[in-house]
């Protein structure tokens, strides 16, 4: 058995960071918006050969990416196990190998890692399952503070660590431009600088709310905010040049996404997005760059992680 799924890439329209909590986390006031970047994750059976004890993934690859782990670290790896952790008497159940294709960038704030898990999750589940959605949100948290929403898509609401989600009400698409950069940063280096500079918490998001109503880009713009972007700033200056670069040439705004260093620019429509591509790349700054819009998906069924091919 072959099965594909898919998981969108997200940006972060608000991230309020609070105090860290005893458990070491930060309370987060977060709204979360996927956009169609993604990527697709590939599950395939080795059915002559059963596994009873131990992990049942037998490889995992990678590509349209360096630096991915292709090991037991990967969380896509992780939620094979953790959802077969569930059901032991299922057991014993043929090897998988499991294949990666990234489209979102690695290591860049936009929960490329946690949409792999998401998108696995959702094809273990067409596999052994169903599990029920309840049940695949409870291990979504245990992977990650961002798979549950990567597993649900859409526009929502984040509080907890991110993993407490509501659903938010938007009007239209938003049109983004994703600069890239050459090296990741490091989610927990970023949340340590941040607590070392210690800026002020927006936990605040009804003026977003009410723009994200409007459907009017200009409003959004003016509401997007971002507490760990000074820690960015400091730990990869240059970022600030990108974000200038992409407001010269009429980005309505421009923010670090998530942890970063990626960045994102909102723009009025499809081809100010093209043309605010295209003046990142000739600057020279960024190492790639994508237009792309959000929410993904145009319906229901696609709006999170989903099973796009299952071969029997």
């Amino acid at each position: 058995m072959r099965i594909t799924a898919k998981a969108w890439a997200k940006t972060n329209l608000h991230l309020g960071v609070g105090p860290a909590r005893e458990d070491g986390f930060h309370e987060l006031m977060t709204v979360f918006q996927t956009i169609d970047l993604s990527d697709t994750v590939t599950l395939t059976t080795h059915d002559e050969e059963l596994v009873e004890q131990g992990s049942v993934v037998k490889q995992l690859s990678v590509t349209g990416a360096r630096g991915v782990p292709e090991d037991a670290s990967n969380l896509a790896w992780r939620a094979v196990d953790a959802l077969v952790a569930r059901c032991p008497e299922k057991l014993p159940l043929p090897a998988v190998s499991v294949h990666i294709q990234k489209g979102i960038p690695v290591a860049g704030g936009m929960a490329g890692g946690s949409a792999d898990a998401a998108a696995t999750l959702r094809a273990v589940d067409a596999w052994i399952g169903p599990f029920g959605e309840d049940t695949l949100l409870e291990v979504a948290a245990e992977l990650g503070s961002d798979v549950p929403f990567c597993l649900l898509g859409g526009t929502m609401r984040g509080t907890g660590r991110g993993e407490v989600l509501v659903d938010m009400l938007t009007r239209g698409k938003l049109h983004w431009v994703v600069a890239a950069m050459a090296h990741g940063l490091s989610t927990p280096e970023v949340f340590r600088k941040h607590d070392e500079l210690n800026p002020p918490s927006h936990m605040d998001i009804s003026a977003l709310s009410e723009a994200l109503l409007s459907g009017n880009s200009h409003e959004v713009g003016q509401q997007l905010h971002n507490d760990l972007s000074g820690a960015a700033f400091s730990l990869r200056p240059e970022l600030r040049s990108v974000i200038q670069e992409g407001m010269h040439a009429g980005a309505q705004a421009g923010i670090v996404s998530g942890s970063g260093p990626t960045t994102v620019f909102l723009c009025d429509n499809a081809q100010q997005a093209q043309d605010i591509k295209d003046a990142l790349l000739d600057a020279g700054q960024v190492y790639a760059a994508y237009t792309a819009t959000g929410p993904a998906a145009s319906s229901a069924e696609q709006r999170g992680a989903h099973i796009l091919t299952i071969e029997k």
